[in-house]
């Protein structure tokens, strides 16, 4: 049987790709990118020389997938960064390639939130709409469903706030709590589900292990970094104001020259508004039940960040 990993470039896809490693032969894996120059050359030594194959696979070539997935019995398909219809597009691409070449099952990274169907958050729009796609499309899958990530919180919100934002931090949240979970952890998830643990056609939703707001998040990154961070809540309204007012554009096409954060304001204060709703305060035993291990909680896992939070 032969297992594929998509987008082993990235982050939650290397480390997908590397603990598979640990639960399956290296022989029977393929690793792909959408271009292999950008593998990380450490990684891409250590696969090739454990027998691992390595293929190229963009979202963006449909016949290219088609190629690349040829022989393939089980597949991630990791959701992209795009928002809206390009992402749709991709990874509606990514399963028909898939259905195409022969694929039997696919696992695919979606996002707690998803599956409200009413008024569905614009990012979770494009996740619900790749499931659907998944689950019309005949070939069998496990849907994974990752909470919201610590990480983007400790490797991004705090240090825009301590070093680009004067030790501020807005937010349109109103203090409602989250079971947020780490990266790693759900990659560790994926590699599990793709290697054949868990069930055909279930949804697993990811978690952390407690549930917390993100005003206590940043008390904690406070107390790391001795350095206090001021939260403040608003409204919607003014969350957007407050950032397209610094430069950050409101879609992910826009202009991000002058911008202080990577990611667009209807990202961010959609989120927002999601968190408020009280639809991510859940926790399961997922992580521990499919890894064996426990999840990381935020105070284990904040010195992943330390390079770009401690003080400079």
């Amino acid at each position: 049987m032969k297992y594929l990993f998509n987008g082993v470039d990235g982050h939650l896809g290397s480390v997908a790709a590397n603990e598979s490693l640990n639960l399956l032969n290296p022989t029977d894996l393929i690793f792909a990118a959408p271009d292999i120059k950008k593998i990380n050359k450490e990684n891409l030594k250590k696969w090739t020389d454990a027998g691992v194959e390595i293929r190229e696979a963009s979202y963006d070539n449909y016949d290219q997938m088609v190629k690349a997935y040829h022989g393939v019995d089980r597949m991630l398909l990791l959701s992209t960064w795009m928002i809206g219809e390009t992402r749709r597009k991709q990874h509606r691409d990514a399963i028909n390639a898939a259905k195409e070449a022969g694929v039997k099952h696919i696992v695919y990274t979606s996002v707690k939130g998803a599956e409200i169907e009413v008024g569905t958050p614009v990012v979770a729009s494009d996740h619900r709409d790749t499931e659907k796609a998944l689950m019309e499309s005949g070939l069998e899958y496990t849907i994974q469903r990752n909470m919201l990530y610590f990480d983007y919180i400790f490797s991004m919100f705090v240090p825009i706030s301590l070093y680009k934002n004067n030790c501020v931090w807005p937010s349109n949240t109103d203090g409602v709590k989250v079971a947020y979970v780490f990266r790693d952890d759900c990659a560790r998830v994926a590699a599990a589900l793709v290697a054949g643990k868990g069930e055909s056609y279930k949804v697993y939703t990811v978690t952390g292990p407690e549930l917390l707001s993100e005003e206590e998040l940043f008390k904690i990154a406070s107390e790391y970094t001795g350095k206090e961070i001021e939260y403040i809540n608003m409204s919607t309204e003014a969350y957007y104001d407050y950032w397209e007012k610094r430069g950050v554009p409101r879609t992910v096409h826009g202009d991000f020259s002058n911008s202080p954060l990577p990611i667009c304001t209807i990202d961010l204060v959609e989120n927002g508004d999601s968190i408020r709703s009280g639809h991510f305060c859940e926790t399961t035993n997922v992580i521990e039940d499919l890894t064996g291990r426990k999840p990381t909680s935020a105070r284990e896992g904040i010195s992943y960040y330390k390079d770009v939070i401690l003080p400079r």
